[in-house]
């Protein structure tokens, strides 16, 4: 049987989860330095242990289950978001960085796709049509949550792509004329898991290239910056805990 064609409890059984066990919340994350990332992300939990599949760690934020990982693109992120969408887990929260195509955007500002271009190479094998939408409901939830943290936000018709590399000045110009604000590696891929499995999903980005500028992640940044970007990256994982234990809360209703 094609894995396409499993069902959730051939995922149980390997995991060991029971139904009504799944976490909270999936928390994913794309970026190249995986080592530090989750060493840093995982110290904000307890009873942390890795799962049957590697680099997929559960681990309670206080009694709320959770599971990380850090998954870079889309072909890796659908891994654990399909496993644990296919579940039943009620919310899969993306994490990362961005480039942005506005000109105006600050380096730190978070990113909230509302409408993303599901252009990722993935997607489609999902169901998904040319855009998928994140859920309404949690995208006000986390703009909420970061605000109180003091923190720049900006809704965004939004771009999933498969490559940081393979994208050009003319891409880059043709896409700020279709109106996309941003770019990602992961987010529509992950969303469109979500939808198939009916799971709810969110996204939240720190905004890093500057493409409009001519900015991408070998220019350095400025150290005021680089303090932005750093913060924004810290408070997007506090966001994404906050918003599972609101999950659990929910669930105890």
């Amino acid at each position: 049987m094609a894995i396409l064609d499993y069902s959730s409890d051939i995922w149980r059984e390997a995991l060991g989860i029971g139904e009504g066990e799944e976490p909270a919340a999936l928390i994913l994350e794309g970026t190249w330095w995986r080592e530090t990332a989750t060493e840093n992300r995982l110290g904000k939990l307890t009873d942390v242990k890795e799962l049957a599949f590697p680099e997929m760690y559960s681990g309670l934020y206080g009694d709320v289950p959770v599971v990380y990982c850090c998954a870079y693109g889309a072909a890796r992120a659908v891994e654990p978001a399909h496993v644990f969408a296919q579940m039943g887990t009620p919310l899969l929260i993306q994490l990362g960085t961005c480039g942005t195509l506005d000109v105006d955007a600050s380096t730190g500002q978070v990113i909230l796709p509302e409408v993303c271009a599901a252009r990722d190479g993935v997607s489609q094998y999902y169901g998904a049509a040319d855009t998928v939408r994140t859920d309404p409901a949690w995208v006000e939830r986390a703009e909420q949550v970061l605000h109180s943290f003091d923190r720049q936000t900006q809704r965004a018709y939004h771009l999933t792509w498969p490559s940081l590399f393979a994208q050009s000045d003319e891409m880059c110009d043709g896409w700020a004329a279709e109106g996309l604000l941003s770019i990602d590696m992961e987010t529509s891929a992950v969303v469109a898991v979500a939808d198939r499995f009916g799971s709810a999903a969110v996204s939240m980005l720190s905004v890093w290239d500057a493409l409009p500028h001519g900015r991408t992640f070998l220019d350095p940044l400025e150290p005021e910056d680089l303090k932005r970007l750093k913060d924004s990256n810290e408070l997007i994982f506090d966001a994404a805990l906050l918003l599972a234990q609101e999950v659990q809360q929910n669930r105890s209703i």
